[in-house]
Formats: C-alpha cells, structure tokens, sequence
C-alpha cells in the first residue's frame, strides 16, 4: 500500500520543492521510504508502506532497458499467479514484489496486463519508447487516482490535496458538483469539487502522450448487460459464492506483515471474520467501535462473534466529543462528505494501527448483495421515484429556497438525474434491483462508501482489504436475478442463508444497524452552539451559495423537533468545514 503522484510539464516552476512537498502531502500514506523518477518533464513519485517483499518491493520499479518505469498504490492479490504465469513464458524475477509483476506483465502483454490483475490498486507507467503516461485503477474504484490537467500540464496524484502544493495550481470551484453533492450525498465520478481535477474512472486506463498530453482512455472491464441466468438453485448459489469468497480470501492474506480485522458485528465482517478462522484456521485480532447510544450501538454483537470464533476482539466507546475531528477527516477526504461515518472509521483506523498495518473489513458486501433497507423502495415503484428516494435534497423547489438566486443560476438541475439514468441505461437488459445495485456499484462506492475505508485507514498509514469487494463476486451477482439478493422483506437474502454455514441464526438475521455517527441527536443537544456557530457564521454567508434565512429556518425546525434535518445539515456544515481547510 502507498501513495504515488506525478506530472507530465515542460513549464517552469520550482520542481524540487514540489516533489518535496508532494511527497510530505502523501507520507502518510507510505511512511516506510519514498522513490522517485524525473526525467525530461516526466516525474512519477511512490511513497510505500512495506506489505509485500518489505526489503526488496522499493518503487519506482524501473526496466533492465530503463524504458519503462512503474509506481503503484494498492495490492495484486494474485500477483503469484500472475508471476507464474510470466515464469512459464520465459521471464525472470528479481524479487517478490507485486509491483515487479506489474513491470514484467506490461513488458509482455502491455495494456492488456490489466485484465490480469485482481486487486486494488492505482498505477502509473512511464513507458519512454511510446513517450506515453498510462494511468489505471482497479476495477471497482478501491484505491484512488486524480488528475490535474490545464495550461499543457498534467498532475496525478493519490489525494487531491497533492495538487494545493503546487504553485500553478488553479483553485476554481466546480460548481455544478456542489449541487450534485447536494443531491447525492457525495460528488459523483469523474468530477470533483475542483473544475480542473478528476478522478481516473475505475476499470479504465488513460494514456497520455506526454508531448501533446491527448488522453486515450479505455474500458478494460464491465459488468455485461445480459439477462440473468435462469433455473439455477440456491444449492449452486452456495457453492459458487463460497467459492468466490475462498478464494478471495485466500488472496488477500498475502502479507509480510500480520493481519488484524475491523469487526462491527454486521453480517459482512463477521462472515468474513468467521470464513477466515474456519477455512485458513487464522485467527484474526479485532477491533470494534462502540456508541454510548444504544441503537447505534453494535459492539455486544462484534463481542458476541469474536468469542465464538475464538478471536481477540478490542472495542473502543465513541462520545460527542469526536466531532472534533471533522475538520481531520475532512481534510482527508479530499472532498466533501454528507457521510459523517467517517469519523469512528478514521478512529478505529487509528485504534488497529497501533498494532498492525493491514486489516480485513467487510467493506463491499451491501452493494454486492443488496444490504441496505433503501432498495425496498424500488418495489412498486418507478426508477424515477427511487431516484427521489435516494436524493438528499428530493424537491427541485427545495434547491430554489436552498440557494441564493445567484448560485442556482450556475448549476442544471437536471445533471444529477442524467448521472443516474445514464449508468442505469448501461445494464438496460437487467431487472431492477440489479439496476440500482449497478448504479450504486458504478457511483457510491467510488464516490463515497470505498472513500471512507481508503481515506480514513490509509490518514492512519493502515492498510484495509475486503475480500466483498472481489470483482468476481461483483460479476457473479449482477449475473443472478435480483430476487436472490432482495425480497419484500429482506435485505442480503442468499448472503444471509450461504452465511448459516459459518455463523449462528440470531448474528445472521438481526436487524441492520447503519454505521454512522447520532450528529443530528447531538445537533439538538451539546453540539447545538457548534451547528448554529457555523450555520450563521459569516464564511458561510459570503460564498453566496445558501439562503442563510432559509437555513437558519430549517435548522430551527431540527433543533425543535418540528423536522429532521440531520441529512440536510450535516452534508452543508462539512461543505462548510470543507472550503474552510481547503481554502486556507
């Protein structure tokens, strides 16, 4: 795991002060030791947390030609695979390391070795004789990857706050994604909050001719718009997943360095957790989080779990107080997040990170097989109407109250729901359920739910790997009809039957309880003065996005229990938080 930057530019500026300050941006997420390569307006840079070959896997990998230069962030998990597979045609190795595997796979097979990788991971291959920068990310979007782009110049990067230390950077505000922030919860892919930044889109790979920065971006992976398989049982179903999830598994506990496990005593960690200790007989360390708030509360049953795999388990109780640390976890986040979440995962993070420097989570396993009780919204409905279900802000009139006459004259409305229809229209073939599934997939995996576990561990130099989030598992479950992942009246319904095998009827079944932090409670409470402080604040009221009068009414309304604004409130105060860390 590691972090990794770089820039195509022929311009003048102070190029050893911002290698050194891009470097110091992304330490935290490779304390270990750092590379670097710059050559004729070509610079890629690696900054490593040592997991795999800890003595040998240094970056940048570099050719026996010195033609083709290699940095990566992430984890091959089948790296051995792929290296036998290159032995048996003839090629050498000098170490042990995925990134070496990478080189020696582009070296004979070129783009097409990205087929060939499962894993997450973020690379950055200079290939001289092509004179071309090519950038890929993993399948699903697990590890992160920015570009900047203007005025014939073109930085990558990790994190976005990569691109702050540079002198020529152009701050301007995409204001479109605010809006589609505001309806979404978190800014869709490919943009960002910056006009001049995007993400590399997950599955892709972008190649840059380093003379004329034009960008050839291809798709090397998709889930196919085919009908799901019929007559099949639920026995088969078993088999299969129990397969996957074996093997994915297996992969993932590739490691030179000891392994520990976020435990929250949901469904998905806990049959990770329990497949681990029953299939591989390793038992893994946990580590649970705790609330004061009892229906927000889950760590008896991460306790309840540990004992009866016979795992160590470590819990850690959150107070009020934590909302100190939004300003850190934004900072981290890059962007903004309606998603307050994020505060324990970062905490947790800090908690394992003591002891270990990777951990399995459960991360992937709602969106695989539908876990979350908003898809029980698309029964009965249209698509449009569970579109409105899931935005945060539903009523296009509530925006015109929202913002200042000003601001809603920048921004089309109609951007989020084209965002929507658009990826749903790409598995036009499918039924529903796995329609929303794919949009989820495709949006808020990338956008927020795989943002948090990347972001948040990586903030505390931890590595995390979910064996839920192989893309095997993704491909096989869009290929099986909505009905065995959602019915009427369960969530994860073939998850929770295939789980029976590994853990007891009462984990399996209990009622879901979202991971997430009682900010709109606290928000009537101790931390009234905090959200009224920054709703009023003068900051806020000068961007000239929000109708402070409206504001301070909706605010009201939560604080007297008239109506609860918590979504609304959370997602304007970190927007708030965020222009005031980012716009120092």
């Amino acid at each position: 795991m590691c972090g990794i930057a770089g820039f195509i530019s022929k311009n003048k500026f102070d190029k050893d002060k911002y290698i050194k300050n891009t470097l110091k941006s992304i330490k935290h997420r490779g304390p270990d030791e750092f590379g670097v390569f710059d050559e004729n307006g070509v610079c890629l840079l690696n900054t490593r947390l040592s997991i795999i070959d800890v003595t040998n896997g240094q970056q940048p990998f570099v050719s026996d030609d010195n033609n083709i230069i290699v940095v990566q962030n992430g984890e091959i998990y089948n790296y051995i695979e792929v290296q036998n597979e290159l032995k048996i045609l003839g090629i050498k190795f000098d170490t042990n390391s995925d990134t070496e595997v990478i080189l020696r796979a582009y070296e004979k097979f070129g783009t097409k070795c990205f087929e060939k990788f499962n894993g997450m991971f973020a690379i950055a291959i200079f290939d001289k004789n092509k004179n071309k920068l090519i950038l890929s990310r993993d399948r699903l979007g697990v590890k992160p990857l920015y570009f900047y782009q203007k005025n014939n110049e073109l930085h990558f990067s990790s994190e976005i706050k990569s691109f702050l230390t540079y002198e020529n950077f152009c701050k301007e505000i995409d204001n479109q994604s605010i809006h589609n922030y505001l309806k979404f919860n978190y800014i869709p892919i490919p943009n960002t909050i910056y006009k001049f930044v995007k993400h590399i889109e997950p599955a892709y790979f972008y190649e840059i001719d380093c003379n004329t920065l034009e960008i050839k971006k291809t798709k090397y992976w998709e889930i196919k718009n085919l009908p799901e398989i019929e007559n099949i049982s639920e026995e088969e179903v078993f088999e299969k997943i129990d397969d996957i999830l074996t093997d994915a598994i297996k992969i993932r506990l590739r490691s030179d360095v000891g392994i520990g496990a976020f435990l929250s005593g949901g469904l998905d960690s806990s049959l990770v957790c329990a497949m681990t200790k029953k299939k591989f007989d390793i038992s893994l360390d946990t580590y649970s989080i705790g609330f004061k708030e009892k229906r927000f509360d889950e760590s008896e049953w991460a306790k309840k779990v540990a004992y009866l795999c016979g795992l160590n388990n470590k819990v850690h109780i959150l107070e009020s107080d934590i909302v100190e640390l939004w300003n850190t976890t934004t900072w981290h986040n890059d962007q903004p997040q309606g998603d307050i979440s994020f505060i324990p995962t970062y905490i947790i993070s800090k908690f394992a990170s003591k002891d270990y420097k990777l951990v399995f989570t459960g991360d992937g396993g709602d969106e695989a097989f539908a876990g979350y009780t908003k898809y029980f919204s698309v029964f009965g409905n249209s698509l449009d109407d569970y579109f409105d279900s899931i935005s945060l802000i539903k009523d296009d009139k509530e925006f015109d109250r929202l913002y200042t006459i000003e601001f809603s004259k920048l921004v089309d409305y109609n951007i989020p729901k084209k965002i929507f229809n658009n990826i749903i229209d790409e598995v036009n073939s499918k039924d529903n359920v796995n329609k929303i599934l794919h949009f989820d997939t495709r949006q808020l995996l990338p956008g927020n739910n795989l943002v948090k576990p990347d972001k948040m561990a990586m903030a505390n130099s931890l590595e995390t790997r979910s064996p839920m989030l192989d893309y095997r598992l993704f491909e096989y479950m869009q290929s099986l009809h909505g009905s065995f992942k959602l019915r009427e009246n369960e969530t994860k319904y073939i998850l929770k039957k295939f789980a029976l095998k590994y853990l007891p009827k009462d984990i399996v079944y209990r009622d879901k309880q979202m991971f997430t932090v009682p900010v709109g409670e606290w928000f009537k409470t101790h931390l009234k003065d905090y959200v009224i402080d920054i709703i009023k604040s003068e900051s806020l009221k000068n961007r000239n996005i929000f109708d402070i009068n409206y504001l301070e009414n909706i605010l009201n309304k939560h604080i007297n229990n008239e109506k609860d604004y918590t979504r609304e409130l959370r997602a304007i105060v970190n927007l708030e938080i965020w222009f005031r860390e980012f716009e120092k």
